[in-house]
């Protein structure tokens, strides 16, 4: 409705304005001169009130969008993956369960590993679980499989290209492990003894620290008692204690397709030659009644003559 209409709301602008002053022998102050000025504008922001409520709302949205963008962004950054540890810094880790990884299957839902990684890790896998308790093989396979962790993948629980254990980890794996023996290498580390190995020792002969034995046996250090366990990897997977990461796209490999000549040799015939092939072989045997029988023919029909 019009503010002509009806008139100015007096009651309802004058009080925006403040008392006004009193006629002084009957003439107006100036303040009260200048009122209807100020009514005027006072009805004209009552009449815009809405849409300057919306701008100011637009505002407020677009500001405190563009600071959640800006946390967002800086919470992505922190989650890339690393290229210090040999991933693709481009990438944040991401849930890859049921597609292609090969191992350290606790890992996939939140992980930065891909196939490769997983057969790397695997392979170095394989020195630990030759000839060597159950307990230490297990926790050989936990340790080596950190490198496959979230947290560990996007450097939170990594120091440059090392993954970083807590020391209660370290010292659990240390443990499981004293009775199985090990081989120096070179550049004064520790191996698995092997086939190949010319001096083994039981791991409680080789040392007595934990942390010792952790940084030695491969890309491991061990971090202080302050950071365990949030800067530090203490067994637990990061798809476990933050949760599953954006599902990774993949798509199923297709099989490769044999050569029609190999799939016959294989027997991998079309359906419609499936069912011929069977047909064929009840015929088989009265054929080769058949065949001899012409080949008998044709040989006394030859002596006839």
């Amino acid at each position: 409705m019009e503010w002509d209409t009806i008139g100015t709301p007096m009651d309802l602008v004058l009080p925006l304005l403040g008392p006004l002053p009193l006629q002084l022998g009957g003439a107006l102050a100036p303040a009260a001169t200048a009122a209807p000025c100020l009514v005027d504008m006072a009805t004209a922001a009552l009449r815009h009130a809405p849409l300057v409520v919306l701008v100011v709302l637009q505002l407020y949205a677009v500001g405190a969008g563009g600071a959640d963008a800006a946390t967002d962004a800086a919470a992505d950054a922190e989650e890339r993956c690393s290229k210090t540890l040999g991933f693709n810094e481009t990438l944040v880790p991401k849930d890859r369960s049921s597609q292609d990884l090969v191992f350290c299957n606790e890992h996939h839902k939140r992980t930065c590993c891909e196939k490769n990684n997983t057969r790397q890790v695997l392979t170095a896998w394989t020195a630990f679980a030759h000839d060597r308790s159950v307990g230490c093989s297990q926790m050989s396979r936990l340790a080596l499989c950190a490198t496959c962790d979230g947290d560990v993948g996007s450097g939170l629980k990594a120091r440059k290209n090392l993954v970083l254990l807590c020391p209660s980890f370290c010292s659990r794996w240390f443990q499981s492990c004293l009775a199985d023996f090990f081989a120096p290498s070179g550049s004064g580390r520790l191996q698995p003894c092997g086939p190949g190995s010319l001096v083994c020792s039981p791991l409680r002969e080789v040392t007595e620290e934990s942390a010792e034995f952790c940084s030695k046996i491969g890309d491991f250090a061990v971090s202080s008692q302050e950071e365990e366990p949030d800067s530090c990897f203490d067994g637990v997977p990061a798809a476990k204690s933050r949760g599953k990461g954006p599902r990774a796209v993949w798509a199923r490999p297709t099989p490769r397709l044999k050569p029609w000549w190999r799939r016959i040799l294989d027997g991998q015939l079309p359906p419609e030659l499936q069912r011929l092939k069977y047909q064929l072989q009840g015929y088989v045997p009265g054929a080769i009644v058949a065949f001899v029988a012409v080949l008998f023919g044709w040989y006394i029909y030859r002596d006839a003559d």
